[in-house]
């Protein structure tokens, strides 16, 4: 039997490309904008998510699973951009929140 491989990208809606996309770099990422419309946000030549605009944006949320939690808190608050405080949650997991402009949250950890 052939096992395929699957990776699954949440694409997440932005009310302004260019401020959404701002702060994914802000915060150290980087951002490849493939057009007026449509962004991928790479960490480490992999893909976290996607970017699509919308007039009416519905906020979501992905989980970022990392090596180092506190890392990227750092990183968050280094820039400004509000995270949430960090601590060790009943699940096993070290994990805070923060939010892009467009509403998206990120809650970002790693295992304990």
């Amino acid at each position: 039997m052939d096992h395929d491989h699957v990776v699954a990208t949440a694409i997440l809606q932005a009310r302004d490309l260019d401020e959404t996309a701002a702060f994914y770099v802000h915060i150290g990422l980087t951002v490849d904008v493939l057009d007026a419309n449509y962004a991928i946000v790479v960490h480490d030549g992999h893909e976290l998510l996607h970017l699509t605009t919308s007039d009416n944006p519905s906020p979501g949320s992905v989980y970022l699973n990392v090596g180092d939690a506190g890392t990227w808190h750092a990183r968050c608050t280094d820039a400004g951009a509000g995270p949430g405080p960090i601590a060790d949650r009943p699940w096993g997991m070290r994990e805070f929140s923060v939010t892009d402009p467009s509403g998206n949250t990120l809650r970002i950890g790693n295992n304990v």
